[in-house]
């Protein structure tokens, strides 16, 4: 099984890590592609930085399909371009927060989101949960004083205030489970699931295993649900 992740930024600081990552966890015969963008932004927190990821995440999940890989992930919590990309591609498309949501839906009542970002971030991840139906699963989304490429710099601080606001979710907004709300988080979800006592979600990891999955028992998405593309002139 051969799955492209494609991490939709102009940076590369993150590739090299999530392959160790994943290959820690993958299946013994699974592949791992790590690529990121040549264009667009270095990070995403808003919409506007969705928009600059979007064309080139889509032009290189097509040519994933292309080289005749069996799935790609789109490496990123805003999944910019997912719909798209599953409108045009055949193989499964699974995007990290798309995974993340539906996995903690079955395995709490209620769960907070915790990561990194700006107010100005939030908006986009309530979209998102309206879009998939999961409104009275949400507790709470809250988000540290951190942006993503801070990440790089000072991730102890950031576990730090990670754990804080994320038990602030619990005592305070009623949250059993929590998910982290950036992919660029590695390796620190267990730690914080020992110390908090209920189920951390790392949403790049959960990716992968859905993928997986929806390689080995042959389910792509539904083409009624996700149409291919009009024949048309786009330039």
């Amino acid at each position: 099984m051969r799955i492209k992740v494609i991490v939709p930024v102009s940076t590369h600081v993150w590739n090299e890590k999530i392959k160790k990552a994943y290959e820690e966890i993958k299946d013994s015969d699974t592949e791992i592609t790590v690529v990121n963008l040549k264009r667009g932004p270095e990070s995403i927190e808003q919409y506007y930085d969705i928009a600059w990821a979007e064309l080139e995440t889509l032009k290189e999940a097509e040519k994933a399909e292309k080289e005749g890989y069996d799935a790609v992930i789109i490496y990123c919590f805003s999944d910019p371009g997912l719909f798209a990309i599953k409108e045009k591609l055949k193989i499964p498309v699974v995007g990290i927060r798309e995974a993340s949501l539906h996995v903690a839906s079955m395995l709490a009542r209620k769960f907070s989101i915790v990561g990194v970002g700006d107010e100005n971030s939030k908006g986009k991840t309530y979209d998102a949960i309206k879009i998939y139906g999961l409104e009275s699963k949400l507790a709470s989304i809250r988000i540290t004083k951190f942006l993503v490429l801070d990440i790089v710099k000072d991730m102890e601080k950031i576990k730090k205030q990670l754990l804080e606001e994320s038990e602030k979710a619990i005592e305070e907004d009623g949250a059993e489970l929590i998910i982290l709300s950036c992919g660029s988080l590695i390796g620190i979800g267990k730690e914080l699931q020992q110390r908090l006592g209920i189920p951390v979600i790392e949403p790049g990891l959960v990716a992968l295993k859905i993928a997986e999955d929806l390689v080995r028992l042959g389910l792509p998405h539904s083409k009624l649900s996700f149409r291919e593309p009009h024949s048309k002139k786009r330039i």
